[in-house]
This record gives structure tokens, sequence and C-alpha cells, in this order.
């Protein structure tokens, strides 16, 4: 802890937090240190979801395995505002994403990933009481880890070098009924956690995104919309970004980016629908949107590629 400039006392106040990306370092020097290369592994095995405190409890208490991730995707900022996680549906599949901040570079980020996504596993098989065995991962990163040391810890398959971090398993695991399920406890749990955010309010930039996020693909994501959702008048709103050097034009637009970058490489997903998901009300919006982005058209982009999972972070 003290290599990463962490304090030990932190470890006697179990509400203590520290920036995501400390942690990464963390991750990464005890991997090197104790030479342990699939750290963030080993952790998803110690660790389970109790881990997101209240969150597991807003979890554990809804009534379907889709309610219970919705649950800890609208409350995870209680957790760490540098972790954000969402859901879609496109037929028989269904793909959960679990993103991280951006500035949380360096190989920590690998550990975290996989720390993060067995956590994520090993809840949706307890409570959809499924094996998983023919569910699969995507990791961005790459790894010196074999395909076999990943089957075994996952249970799954694992594809590394991939356009985005996704867990795609089957659709109609959403539906199965959590049989802990208990509606009071659950709305006691999201009380105290919007009491806890509301005191310690997180910093605005991650209050308009995570707000923002969760409601892209309704086309509503307006400075006015946002700003009623914080309490605030617009032009207060408009202030506090730009006091950080922030505008609310320029998040959607990182958040599209964003979201484009994670859709476009599913060829399954019409370009239609991916427009609809990114908030667009035509597909001619969303297709310059993409060449200013990546300098390309989307059909253009998925053509070159025949179909195949690409990088577009590098692209300009």
């Amino acid at each position: 802890m003290a290599a990463v400039g962490l304090a030990t006392e932190l470890l006697d106040d179990p509400e203590a937090a520290f920036p995501l990306s400390q942690f990464a370092a963390l991750l990464d020097h005890t991997a090197r240190t104790l030479r342990l290369p699939d750290v963030g592994i080993r952790l998803a095995k110690y660790q389970d979801i109790s881990v997101l405190g209240a969150v597991a409890l807003i979890a554990n208490h809804s009534i379907s395995v889709e309610a219970a991730l919705d649950g800890i995707g609208r409350n995870m900022p209680y957790h760490s505002p540098g972790l954000s996680m969402r859901l879609t549906r496109d037929g028989d599949r269904a793909y959960l994403w679990i993103t991280h901040d951006p500035s949380m570079g360096g190989a920590g980020r690998r550990h975290v990933n996989e720390l993060a996504y067995g956590v994520a596993l090993a809840f949706l098989r307890l409570a959809a009481q499924a094996r998983g065995n023919d569910w699969q991962i995507s990791f961005q990163h790459s790894s010196a880890l074999s395909p076999a040391r990943y089957r075994r810890a996952f249970g799954c398959a694992v594809l590394l070098d991939q356009a985005s971090d996704v867990l795609v398993l089957p659709a109609k695991i959403l539906d199965m009924v959590i049989d802990s399920a208990n509606s009071e406890l659950r709305k006691a749990a999201e009380r105290f956690v919007r009491n806890v955010i509301r005191r310690h309010p997180l910093d605005v930039g991650n209050q308009v995104a995570a707000l923002a996020a969760r409601q892209l693909a309704t086309g509503k994501c307006t400075l006015p919309v946002i700003a009623e959702q914080l309490r605030m008048p617009k032009h207060d709103l408009q202030r506090r970004l730009a006091s950080r050097g922030l505008c609310f034009e320029d998040i959607i637009d990182g958040l599209r980016r964003a979201r484009a970058e994670e859709y476009l490489p599913y060829t399954e997903i019409p370009l239609t629908q991916v427009a609809d998901l990114l908030g667009y009300t035509s597909q001619s919006s969303f297709t310059r949107a993409c060449r200013r982005w990546f300098g390309e058209p989307p059909q253009v982009l998925r053509r070159k590629n025949d179909g195949k999972p690409f990088d577009l972070q590098n692209r300009q």
C-alpha cells in the first residue's frame, strides 16, 4: 500500500475510499511483487457481490436477475464512481458491460477488469442457478496467461484483444426469479444509498455522466433534463461544469462515442438500432458523428472488418 501512496490506516475504516487508479496500481504492484499475473482472478475467488455493501442488498432482494443488474448499475456510484455497469438485450442474447474510468490505465486495469467480471460471473451463476459454461467474456486487454487458465478461472470462453469488455449470456437468464427477493429490504437499501450519495455527492462531471449514461437511449439527455434531475438550475450546472473545464455537450458526445466503440463490432445489432441506443433521432445524425469520430461512416467500418471485432480507439 505504501508503494502506491496508500496509508495502511485505511484498513481500519470500512467506509474509507480512495481513487480507483490507486486500487489498480495496488493490484499491479501486488502482481509484480508476488509474481502473481492472475491476481485479479484470484481475488475474484475470495470476493463476492457483498463487496458492494448496500448495493448487494439491492441486488439480492430484487425480483429477477435483470432487476438485480439494473439495481447494481443504477447504484454503482455508491460503491465506486469510477465503475459503471449496464445491460442490453438483443434477441436471445444479453450483454453485460462493466466499464471503468478511462483515466485508469496501466497494467492494473487488466487486474481490475478480471476481478470485476469474476465477481459478476459468480453472482449471475448463483442468482440464476446456471453453470454458465456456454457464456462468453470478451476483454480488450492482452495477457500472458494461457487460454486454458482463463477457461479454468471463469468457467466459460474468454476472448482477448477484443473491441470491448463485455459478458455475453443467454437473455433468458435475465428473467430468472431470485428466491431471496424482498421488496421492503430492497427499498430500504435503495433509500440508504440515495441518502449517502446525497450527503457525499459525486463530482458534478461524474454525476452528469452517470445520469446521462442510463438515459442515453431515450434521446432525452438534454441539459435541462439532467439539471432538473440534479435539482439545480441549468445555468448553475453549466457554471459548475465549466469551472472544471467540462462542457455538457462534450460529455454526451464522449458517451456516444464510447458506446459506438462497444456496439459497432457486433454486426448482429442493426445500425439503426445502434443509432437508437446512442440517442440519435436519425441514422444520418449517427453517420455524421461516426465520420467525425472515426473518419468513416459506420457501414464502411463494418464492411472493412467483415464482421470481425475491430479497434476504433486508434482511428482519427
